[in-house]
Formats: structure tokens, sequence, C-alpha cells
């Protein structure tokens, strides 16, 4: 199913990751590492490498097993990225010589704590895209509205696996049609199928003119994860949704009570109820209700018009809080088709 538009189908097309490097993505940390401690922390730059590889490959190094090798998170395989990796390692033993296909070690720092999932709070991205139809005085003014108004908080394909199929995987595992034992493989099943009603919710949101606070509403605090509910939205509640100080919310779908009241939860009872499958498969396995932002606000976003022997492309920059996909910017921006579909720029082959 095609997901609705916020600001209506862009009218621009062209294509992403012609290349490698014209898709950067890189980690930004809220804290520095204090040069001390058991923990050494590696900053790494992979090219057309995912990062279960390169974790991999570090244990290999190390003579570990690959789960004491920690990230914040997963980065894009077909891009060029920077994140940290983290590993147990005694402060008198040599650190060995790190050779990694595709990868290359920027700065090796300790630090006293392990990194752990979710550490980082920002990611910046720098992302060329090779434009083939478009006006650029159009294209600017919906940047402009962009920069404004932010996007529609879709999560994006990469949540739904590599072929696409793990929604489907989630239901064949909660009718029992298949048994997954390997926990992780479980919990990518698990946040499809929440990912999938959110997105759902988000859609029937816009597609019928309900991208607005409504009786019932959660909002979401700007740059938190604190969220209210307003059963009757008052005037200053409007003000505020206006200047972008709260957000509208979504369900992440779990057991327990819904948190939206009134109006706002007709609507997404009336969206659940038509995946009956995925609420009952999520219910029994215990997953809490908790909610997401569906505006996508981007921050300190910049973009330039470029022309390259007669290529045009746009150039864009800005930062998306962890969790976020820059897809769904790209999406409002341009049509575009991602040529690591069909091309595999990478050094090796898994």
């Amino acid at each position: 199913m095609k997901l609705a538009y916020l600001h209506g189908i862009p009218q621009a097309k062209g294509s992403i990751r012609n290349n490698n490097a014209d898709f950067f993505v890189e980690e930004v940390m809220h804290f520095d590492l204090d040069g001390q401690g058991e923990h050494l922390w590696l900053w790494i730059e992979k090219d057309g490498q995912n990062t279960q590889y390169v974790a991999k490959q570090l244990a290999k190094i190390f003579g570990i097993a690959a789960r004491l090798v920690s990230t914040s998170g997963m980065k894009d395989r077909h891009a060029i990225t920077r994140q940290w990796f983290c590993l147990p390692w005694p402060i008198k033993k040599d650190i060995p010589v790190i050779q990694v296909p595709g990868a290359k070690v920027l700065e090796q720092r300790r630090h006293g704590k392990k990194l752990k999932i979710g550490t980082h709070k920002t990611n910046r991205f720098k992302i060329r895209v090779r434009l083939s139809d478009y006006v650029e005085d159009e294209l600017e003014t919906r940047l402009q509205k962009i920069k404004a108004l932010g996007v529609a908080n879709y999560f994006g394909e990469q949540r739904f696996g590599k072929y696409g199929d793990n929604v489907e995987q989630a239901c064949k595992m909660f009718s029992g049609e298949i048994n997954v034992r390997d926990r992780k493989l479980k919990g990518l099943y698990l946040s499809a199928a929440r990912s999938e009603l959110f997105n759902q919710i988000l859609n029937h949101r816009i597609e019928h003119n309900l991208f607005k606070p409504i009786n019932g509403d959660a909002f979401v605090l700007n740059g938190s994860h604190s969220y209210f509910v307003e059963s009757q939205i008052q005037p200053q509640t409007l003000d505020r949704f206006a200047q972008g100080d709260i957000l509208l919310s979504g369900a992440m779908f779990g057991d327990g009570e819904p948190i939206v009241q009134g109006e706002a939860a007709d609507i997404e009872n009336n969206v659940l109820s038509q995946y009956p499958q995925l609420t009952d498969g999520l219910i029994a396995e215990n997953l809490k209700q908790d909610r997401r932002a569906l505006q996508l606000p981007i921050e300190q976003l910049s973009w330039t018009f470029e022309q390259q022997d007669t290529d045009a492309y746009l150039s864009l920059n800005f930062l998306l809080p962890a969790g976020c996909f820059a897809t769904s910017v790209l999406r409002e921006i341009v049509q575009y088709e991602d040529e690591s579909k069909k091309n595999a720029n990478t050094t090796e082959q898994r």
C-alpha cells in the first residue's frame, strides 16, 4: 500500500544512492568519552558494508565473541557511514591491527562505560539526489515548506526487512505457522508489526484531513519522549502545535488501555480493527502501549542545486532523531528510484 504524502505527491523525479558517497550518515553523540576504562570505542567509517558485518570482523580480529561487540544502532549498507563500535579490551593489552574490507578506524578511545543500543540521539545526513525531471522554483518552494513544517514520520522500508516481508513473517509467527527461536529475529518481526500499524494510523490521518489536533489526542513534546493527553483541545494547545512546541502522536500498539481518548481513540481503533492478527499477536507478546510522533521536524535542513557535466543534483544536509528515517524525508521532496537496489556497490557480497 502506498502511503499518503503530507505535502502532496512531489513533482520532481530523480534517483538516490547512485554511489555510496551520495548517502552519508554520521552518528552524533551528546557526550564526550572520558578516555579511560576497560571499554575500547572505535569510531569507524564504513563504505558499502553493514553494521553487523563490521562487528563480526572486529570480533574475529580481537578474538572475542561477536555478542561482545556493541553499537548504538544499525547503519545503512549502501552508504558511507560513521558510527561507534565498542568492545571490552584490557588497558594493558596491545590493540591489534584492525583491517576490515570496506571499513577504516578513524579514532579509538577508552571509556568507562559500554556502548548500548540507542545511546546516540541524533544522526547527521548528507545526501545527494540526481534530478531527472524538476522545476527548480517549484522544488525550492516545496523545500521551504518542508523546512518549516517537517514531514510525516513514517517508518521507512528498512524497518520491514531486506525483502519487505517482515510483517508477513510476523503474521506467520503469530499464527504458529513458523516458530521463531532467535530472539533478535523475533524482535525484528515484532517491531515490523508495530511499525506497520503506526504507519497505517498516520496514513489514515493524512488521507482524511485529520493531521491536526483533535479532542483526545496525545501530544509529544518536541525533542522528548514525554507526552500528555488533552480531552478537549484548548486554544493554547493549538498555539503550541502551530509553533512546533508539541507534536501529534500515533500508537505504538501493545497491551493495555489506549492512551488517547474520545475522537482520537475512535480514529485509532478504527484503523487497528482492520489488523486483528497483528494487534492480537502483539498483545499476546505482552508489548506495552507507547506513543511516537506523527510529525518529523527536520533540524538544520539546508540544500543546494548543483550541476555536474550534464547531470543536475540536489544536495541535502540535515539532522534527524535516532530511529527516524531519511527516506521519509526524501519521499516528500522527490519521487525517487533507489539505485542501490539495482547496483550492489560494495566491496564484498554476502
